[in-house]
């Protein structure tokens, strides 16, 4: 490792972040328009359900092609569609395709976890594999997860602190400790990487590679099982108030996504101050004093004039029958 390794790992980051974000939002904002204007499937739920769904596969595919980050591609492409996309199809295409990719994404969850216990109990897989370095090299694996994870979590949490001073927006030091742990458990990533890495079409004769797998499928049965058990206790212990609130609340959500504690929902726009309010500053004064609210603020106006006229969205889909504004 030196300067010129360091600076060509930073360049390939920067390139496969950058091309595969602006990948996954052009094929958004492309099956947006074409929903939008071109009318494929208009009032036909299988229909732009499916075409939905089919766009959001082939940004991963031509990801896959052009060797960048199929995940995320689909991410950003995610995010773009539900900002657009979903609110170009009709009322009951939206409720559809809501339960519908909820039950698909249980499903592959559920899937992928079962994958994980026949590997556990491969036996041929952890005969050929050398014991004595699996469970070494799993102890260092979640090591560096445990390490890696604290690199991001708390500066970047400091970092926020320092940009937004204000209380509702304030995450304290046991709050960082929660989001930390969150992210210490390792899944279907980590598995899918690993065969990617490890295998050639599924062969795992190679000692090494076997090896490897193992200590993978170790680390991911240990987090999931350990770290994930110790979740409830541990924000029992630091967040006793969070709790109180999602136990004494009267509503019953019709399903968890739509479980959003008071205490942990935190405004675009501001803290304590109302919006209208920072909406009579100036651009310069909002950059300022309120970072956050500045950026958010311009991309609206942004948004809402050049945007949302061209590809839809809330407020700009087309008024047609079974699809209301």
């Amino acid at each position: 490792m030196n300067i010129s390794t360091a600076w060509r790992i930073l360049l390939d980051f920067l390139y496969l972040f950058s091309t595969s974000t602006i990948l996954g939002v052009i094929i958004g904002l492309l099956s947006a328009y074409i929903i939008k204007t071109l009318y494929f499937g208009r009032h036909s739920t299988d229909r732009e359900i499916s075409l939905m769904a089919l766009m959001a596969y082939l940004s991963y595919m031509l990801a896959e092609l052009f060797y960048l980050s199929g995940i995320l591609t689909v991410f950003f492409c995610g995010i773009v569609m539900s900002h657009y996309t979903w609110h170009n199809v009709t009322e009951s295409s939206r409720v559809t395709s809501r339960h519908t990719f909820a039950t698909m994404s249980f499903i592959a969850e559920t899937f992928i976890f079962l994958y994980v216990g026949m590997d556990v109990l491969d036996v041929d897989k952890w005969k050929l594999a050398k014991r004595s370095a699996v469970w070494p090299i799993s102890g260092i694996l979640i090591f560096l997860t445990l390490v890696g994870r604290a690199a991001f979590a708390f500066p970047l949490s400091a970092i926020l602190n320092h940009v937004r001073r204000t209380p509702a927006t304030h995450i304290n030091c046991r709050r960082q400790i929660i989001i930390w742990w969150a992210g210490l458990m390792r899944g279907a990533v980590s598995i899918a990487l690993a065969f990617q890495q490890f295998t050639s079409f599924g062969d795992t004769r190679n000692p090494d590679y076997a090896t490897m797998i193992c200590s993978t499928v170790t680390v991911v049965v240990f987090t999931t099982v350990v770290f994930g058990l110790l979740s409830k206790p541990l924000i029992k212990c630091l967040l006793p108030e969070h709790l109180r609130i999602l136990h004494g609340s009267n509503s019953d959500p019709s399903s968890p996504k739509e479980l959003r504690p008071v205490d942990l929902e935190i405004s675009l726009l501001s803290g304590q101050t109302g919006g209208s309010s920072l909406l009579r500053r100036s651009s310069l004064s909002m950059l300022l004093q309120d970072p956050t609210a500045a950026v958010h603020d311009l991309w609206r106006k942004f948004d809402d004039c050049y945007m949302r006229p061209i590809f839809g969205g809330r407020g700009f889909a087309q008024n047609c029958p079974g699809s209301p504004r």
